[in-house]
């Protein structure tokens, strides 16, 4: 197994033995539970990618991810024990019905499945953003999720949901047994509604830290960082990474995705980079495009998977000094 250790550059390095007995291969469940919300840059086409990153002693580690969005990588490894947690109320809220009272929450989107249509779903989004947390408007939120444009989720000015019909017929709504399984595997986890430096701010060398934040837009119209309704901007990537190289201080092993950008590039220079060519929406109209994904490290991954997935060498060594407020 490989084991956490510090190199002389103050990095944490986790060697990666690929055999059949490695400890993330253990972990591993025998089937993977897919997320039942969709969501903007979902990591659900790669998660398989993403488990082979993992450090060997993932399960020791308490597995935190302050970005919790659809949340794939999470209920693909169903960890014992983990802290998630989002910016977003509306979906921390929604996962904890669901964890909470996951059989009222099927029993109000059986309802609203059955009616599906166009001026049902403008009726429901109305009652939305008029209604209090509850298992039915957790059930909403879900119905709203899967029957949306591109499960986009997008609020006015005022926090109001704003996202027109999907017409994608039939929506596929969770079943009564895909929620008892989703609320089984939150069962063990604290989640919080709260922001990522609230978040990280308790991190500790013996946890594990995913990040899969907002990506900078990669034109006018992306609808990446159409989130909550301060946004995420570029003053928000750069505090994000003062913040990772604080937890890298620490010693505490992370693994983040993000835009193959100049800019993501420069912020994160002296980690470990992984390119990863993935397929997305990435404008307003209903267009896939291939573009290039990071996956940025402060341990070693060696062997097969490094090279399928592309290292990306680094022409130096130095980090930006950035001040965390």
């Amino acid at each position: 197994m490989g084991s956490l250790s510090v190199t002389n550059r103050g990095r944490p390095v986790v060697g990666y033995p690929r055999d059949e007995d490695s400890a993330t291969d253990r972990m591993r469940p025998a089937s993977i539970l897919p997320p039942f919300l969709r969501w903007a840059g979902g990591k659900r086409q790669i998660v398989r990618e993403l488990i082979n990153l993992l450090p060997d002693d993932i399960e020791k580690r308490l597995y935190r991810e302050p970005f919790l969005g659809a949340g794939a990588l999470f209920f693909a490894l169903r960890p014992k024990r983990a802290v998630l947690s989002d910016a977003n109320e509306h979906l921390i809220k929604c996962y904890e019905y669901v964890r909470d009272d996951w059989k009222s929450v099927a029993r109000y989107l059986r309802q609203y499945a059955r009616r599906n249509s166009q001026s049902y779903y403008y009726e429901v989004r109305k009652r939305y953003n008029r209604s209090h947390y509850s298992a039915a408007q957790a059930a909403r939120f879900i119905y709203l999720n899967k029957t949306c444009f591109n499960g986009i989720f997008r609020v006015n000015r005022r926090g109001q949901f704003n996202v027109p019909y999907g017409w994608k017929e039939p929506p596929a709504i969770p079943t009564p047994a895909n929620l008892r399984e989703i609320a089984d595997a939150l069962r063990g986890a604290t989640l919080r509604a709260a922001s990522f430096a609230t978040v990280l701010a308790d991190v500790s060398p013996n946890n594990f830290l995913y990040l899969d934040p907002p990506y900078p837009p990669l034109n006018e119209t992306a609808y990446f960082n159409h989130y909550i309704r301060g946004r995420f901007n570029k003053f928000d990537q750069e505090w994000l990474a003062a913040w990772v190289r604080k937890i890298d201080a620490k010693g505490c092993p992370f693994m983040m995705t993000n835009a193959d950008t100049d800019k993501i590039r420069r912020l994160y220079s002296g980690f470990r980079f992984l390119r990863l060519p993935v397929t997305r929406f990435i404008t307003c109209k209903s267009v896939r495009h291939k573009v290039k994904e990071l996956i940025i490290t402060n341990y070693e991954v060696q062997g097969e998977t490094r090279t399928k997935l592309g290292h990306c060498p680094q022409e130096h060594d130095t980090r930006t000094t950035l001040r965390i407020p």
